[in-house]
């Protein structure tokens, strides 16, 4: 294989595999791989995503032809990065920058750290679920106990996270610290409403980006992708669930 193949097959597929990573659209990560290999020389490319990997085939003018995949295992969502490969994709293909260096500059975005500190995450966290705690008619003691109960939440995730735990564990956890939260806080002060207090708890790990990239691959005729992030959804839902409802059920004090 020539450098120049592999040089627009390896660079198409980074960003694909960045922008699954991410949270981005099945669709998205096919178009914007077909585009980056077109922009370096490619004369026809293939592509097909499914959420835990990404395929790719280019064949340049002289007619020989490339494939390679990628394995993608962990995914979050990070939006910032999505929004950078879309900006990289568009400069490429409208000529502003080399395919080397839009290879250079996608090992950066690759290379830069992933989403917030702890610090300001939990203070996100908290403030999701201390509106939402707002939605659901509590009042201002009701959204500061959701704000502690989904900060809480979110340094369960955290720390679990460290300790290399599969996703599940943490949104089973989550829920339950969330309930766990919810019932002391009404214990303590009776006036509270306990279920405003769970809810925003637990608002942080609704699985909101998958469900809406679920939907969205099913219209665009992207089944499998379709179908594999709806269960990934319902997993995350169901073990939350589990979680809230494990302490609901079983408290007695």
């Amino acid at each position: 294989m020539e450098a120049h193949l592999e040089g627009m097959l390896d660079t198409a597929v980074l960003a694909g595999e960045i922008l699954l990573k991410n949270g981005a659209e099945t669709y998205r990560v096919e178009e914007t791989m077909i585009h980056i290999a077109k922009a370096c020389g490619a004369v026809n490319v293939e592509s097909f995503v499914i959420p835990t990997g990404v395929f790719l085939t280019v064949t340049d003018a002289a007619g020989r032809s490339a494939t390679t995949m990628r394995r993608v295992r962990n995914r979050t969502i990070n939006l910032d990065r999505v929004a950078k490969i879309n900006a990289l994709s568009r400069r490429l293909a409208e000529r502003r920058i080399t395919c080397r260096d839009a290879a250079l500059a996608l090992k950066r975005i690759a290379r830069e750290r992933t989403g917030f500190s702890l610090g300001p995450s939990m203070i996100a966290s908290g403030l999701v679920g201390g509106s939402t705690a707002i939605l659901q008619n509590g009042g201002v003691y009701e959204m500061l106990a959701a704000f502690a109960a989904a900060a809480l939440v979110r340094y369960i995730a955290h720390v679990v996270s460290r300790l290399h735990g599969v996703q599940v564990t943490y949104e089973f956890l989550g829920g339950m610290t969330a309930a766990l939260s919810g019932v002391l806080f009404y214990k303590l002060w009776p006036f509270l409403g306990r279920d405003a207090v769970i809810i925003g708890g637990i608002m942080p790990l609704v699985p909101g980006m998958a469900i809406t990239n679920a939907i969205r691959d099913v219209m665009a005729g992207d089944l499998l992708s379709g179908i594999s992030r709806g269960m990934e959804a319902a997993l995350t839902a169901g073990a939350v669930a589990m979680g809230v409802v494990l302490v609901l059920a079983t408290h007695t004090w």
